[in-house]
């Protein structure tokens, strides 16, 4: 990550990001009001961040076999890392994993699917978004999925089914045995920009007109910007949302292709 870029990005942001003042479309501007501006204080939030603070207190060391970097799934590599060090700066923001609660506690999406578990602080959220939902989470690091697995069962998410591997490799077939389309998915990991166009292609196939997929870290790289760009611009795709550190993307054909830029 090139921190010069990510400031400068998140200066071009600013300036043009909008508030629902400046918004015209009914769909977002009830996003807006319904989602990113709901300040309830749900309960799940205090299961949920109880259960993060016991992770930034864990000073466990593990063995991380990180495939995000690699060309292919034969490509890793292994590092050590605390658990609490993970959880501090690694896991997901209280603010974003809260939206992403929101979200899934709005739209109700029946089949769920997380690229990137880690030590499943973001599994969490969205699970408890929607504890009936079918949701599989993918990490490619056995010692976080274990941990992660401990996670969610702390916090009863026991709808969460994790599969252990490189996204490459378990992805396709994950996704030609459902039984269903996928309603939801929310992409953080493998930061190049093959990948995320893989993942994205791929996708496409199995999803509905009813259809979420949220790309985390958009402007991570240059690479990342140059994907999202590319996926905003996808012809099946109708109405984008840039939040900054993740993109949300709609695929309903009652809406107008647009691109947003919501502050948040």
């Amino acid at each position: 990550m090139n921190k010069l870029y990510l400031i400068s990005r998140y200066v071009k942001y600013l300036l043009l990001a909008k508030t629902r003042h400046g918004v015209h479309s009914p769909f977002v501007y009830a996003f807006i009001d319904d989602i990113l501006n709901d300040k309830m204080e749900y309960s799940d939030y205090t299961i949920i961040e109880k259960e993060v603070q016991r992770l930034k207190k864990n000073r466990n060391i593990l063995e991380i076999v990180d495939f995000g970097a690699g060309k292919n799934s034969e490509k890793y590599r292994t590092y050590f890392k605390r658990v609490s060090e993970i959880a501090s700066i690694s896991g997901i923001m209280r603010k974003h994993g809260r939206l992403l609660y929101r979200l899934i506690r709005h739209f109700q999406p029946a089949t769920l699917l997380e690229m990137g578990t880690s030590l499943g602080i973001s599994a969490m959220y969205q699970a408890k978004g929607n504890p009936s939902a079918q949701f599989t989470s993918v990490d490619g690091c056995a010692s976080l999925a274990m941990i992660a697995r401990n996670t969610l069962d702390n916090v009863g998410c026991m709808n969460v089914e994790l599969k252990t591997g490189p996204f490459r490799t378990i992805l396709p077939s994950l996704l030609d045995n459902m039984n269903k389309t996928l309603d939801y998915a929310f992409i953080d990991g493998d930061h190049t920009y093959d990948g995320t166009l893989l993942y994205f292609e791929l996708l496409k196939k199995h999803l509905n007109k009813n259809s979420i997929l949220i790309f985390h870290d958009i402007y991570w790289s240059k690479e990342m910007a140059k994907a999202w760009n590319e996926v905003k611009k996808d012809t099946e795709v109708t109405v984008t949302i840039d939040l900054f550190f993740m993109g949300i993307v709609f695929f309903r054909k009652e809406l107008s292709k647009q691109d947003f830029i919501l502050r948040f």
